[in-house]
């Protein structure tokens, strides 16, 4: 082996400046989604799911439940110990909305509304001076999770200050650097700190040249900056005979991951008025792995116990276990297309849509 005589002195110089030296120090805890395939397909782990000192997106079209995720997630934290910090720029975090899914807004919860991305920026630098000036980096510190929803509705101050004027004018270019070099600052900022954020943000459709058909793109903002982006769409309702709509299906694919393999995709039911089933879609994914096998709508876990997936908590356990054990598996979402996507900008009925599809339309 070399030896590298010019170390010491290297270190030495190191120890002058506010770097980090020896080997990146992984999350101190996690936060869970609310529901444990979402937590497979972000952390490699059914138990695990946001991590501490990073900063994950959550994107996706209109309706796709970016702001239901975002909320669970605040929950989740809340009962871990942790203060919220809300920084609102829609409206869409009422305090009935957040209370329904399972947030206390009374205590360890500090909500802001936010017009533009400078506030913002000012908002988060000066809660983390705040918080530094009295934790540091003590790994003991307490939690904080801080919610942005949603980016994209985040203006500059020059369209601001045009709207006041009564001017149409927008500022895309300006607002695209300002938001990445926000995203930057927070995570190199959190990043030793008993700190997680989380925002939302829209995508928009792309013409793929390959075959012609509409792709959802994540803007550079999110994608160069963050530490993990999960792409949330919405998928057509089954047909269950009933006119009553409760929820949707959400399509959910790690987009970018940093703690397991990206690009694998799951799919879960979202109630619109109380908080995420934490087993959604885990019956699905144990058949794609082969820990159970279906007949009609029966299940079979270990060659003799049968059951139905109403009843899927009381064999959930046993389930996680034998999964959490495949932790190489890739899951493809098996038995969704693209096809059973919705589309934000069509606003046909399910059945119309699935007419038209069938009459070339």
């Amino acid at each position: 082996m070399t030896e590298l005589n010019f170390l010491k002195g290297f270190e030495k110089d190191l120890a002058k400046i506010d770097v980090t030296v020896g080997s990146g120090e992984p999350p101190r805890y996690w936060y869970s989604t609310g529901n444990v395939i979402l937590n497979r397909i972000i952390s490699g782990s059914f138990f695990r799911g946001i991590p501490q000192g990073r900063v994950t997106g959550l994107v996706g079209p209109s309706g796709g439940g970016k702001s239901f995720l975002a909320t669970n997630l605040m929950a989740a934290a809340q009962k871990a110990g942790a203060h919220i910090l809300v920084i609102d720029s829609e409206n869409a975090l009422d305090e009935n909305f957040v209370s329904a899914i399972g947030v206390d807004t009374k205590d360890n919860y500090t909500y802001v509304a936010a017009t533009t991305i400078p506030q913002v920026t000012k908002v988060v630098s000066a809660f983390l001076k705040g918080f530094i000036a009295e934790y540091g980096d003590d790994p003991d510190a307490p939690q904080i999770l801080i919610v942005i929803d949603s980016l994209d509705m985040l203006m500059t101050e020059t369209e601001l200050d045009h709207f006041i004027k009564g001017v149409t004018k927008g500022d895309q270019g300006q607002r695209n650097k300002q938001l990445k070099a926000m995203l930057r600052t927070f995570v190199q900022s959190i990043k030793r700190l008993n700190v997680s954020i989380v925002v939302t943000d829209a995508v928009y459709r792309n013409q793929d040249i390959m075959n012609g058909e509409g792709v959802w793109m994540v803007k550079d903002a999110c994608k160069f900056s963050l530490s993990q982006i999960v792409m949330l769409t919405k998928l057509k309702l089954k047909d269950t005979g009933s006119t009553e709509v409760k929820g949707i299906r959400m399509k959910c694919e790690g987009y970018k991951t940093r703690f397991t393999k990206p690009f694998q995709k799951v799919t879960i039911e979202v109630p619109y008025d109380e908080g995420m089933n934490p087993y959604s879609g885990l019956v699905e994914v144990a058949e794609e792995l082969k820990i159970v096998t279906k007949k009609g709508s029966w299940y079979t876990l270990d060659n003799d116990t049968k059951f139905q997936n109403k009843n899927i908590s009381q064999y959930a356990d046993a389930i996680l276990k034998k999964a959490e054990a495949m932790s190489e598996a890739f899951l493809l979402g098996t038995g969704v297309s693209d096809d059973d996507e919705e589309d934000p900008d069509d606003n046909r009925s399910s059945k119309a849509r699935r007419k038209a599809k069938v009459n070339g339309e």
